[in-house]
């Protein structure tokens, strides 16, 4: 089995699968290879059974493969123009996406990452913005990144940073994401207070949270 071993600067081991299927194994950098070794052949019934799901997941999922992109809680038809002369972009309409590329998939991929996050560089801010306001706080700047699990964080200095995948999800699901992290200017933790003022704002915030365990895995650019 191929796998990638990364050391670094924490307490405890894990492995992690990307959406790419590779095999990542996280590492304290005082670990052995012999360890690692251990620990690989511990967990390949799971390892090989996660990556099985991730591969029928991608094949059923994957926009490129099935021509369909899920944006703002709905899958769009994808339109494919293929053109040397053309300059390449990602248009949306009511009627779906039309993506001209020059037909490399990678170059096309990367087309459809940044259409996703100029989206969600002026939505997030618009959201975070109006929920600073209302909250009564400030935040530095907001960062969009292509992640695994976490669909948004706040740092101590008051940075905002999101998930660009969460524009699968429909806008009011996408409010909640926005909601929790600018609270955290508030709360800087998961308190009774923190879940209070979220509730005060947001009386069903619980269904729109449980929405990215029940879905988020379906999320894919």
């Amino acid at each position: 089995m191929e796998y990638t071993v990364l050391k670094q600067k924490r307490k405890t081991a894990t492995i992690v699968i990307s959406n790419e299927l590779k095999v990542v194994v996280k590492v304290p950098n005082h670990v052995t290879r012999k360890q690692i070794e251990s620990l690989v052949k511990q967990n390949e019934d799971w390892i090989l059974t996660v990556l099985e799901k991730k591969k029928n997941l991608i094949e059923t999922k994957d926009w490129y493969r099935t021509k369909r992109l899920l944006y703002l809680g709905k899958y769009w038809p994808v339109e494919m123009i293929i053109s040397s002369v053309k300059k390449s972009k990602v248009d949306f309409t009511d009627k779906g996406f039309i993506i001209v590329s020059d037909g490399n998939e990678l170059n096309t991929r990367k087309l459809v990452e940044k259409f996703y996050r100029e989206q969600a560089k002026k939505m997030l801010l618009n959201l975070a913005n109006q929920y600073a306001q209302i909250i009564g706080v400030n935040f530095q700047k907001i960062t969009i990144r292509n992640q695994v699990t976490r669909w948004g964080s706040c740092s101590s200095k008051g940075n905002l940073s999101f998930n660009l995948k969460i524009l699968c999800a429909p806008i009011e699901m996408i409010e909640y994401v926005v909601l929790h992290e600018v609270m955290h200017l508030k709360h800087f933790n998961h308190s009774k207070d923190f879940w209070q003022d979220i509730e005060e704002l947001m009386p069903d915030y619980k269904i729109r949270m449980n929405y990215f365990k029940e879905y988020g895995q379906n999320f894919m650019i």
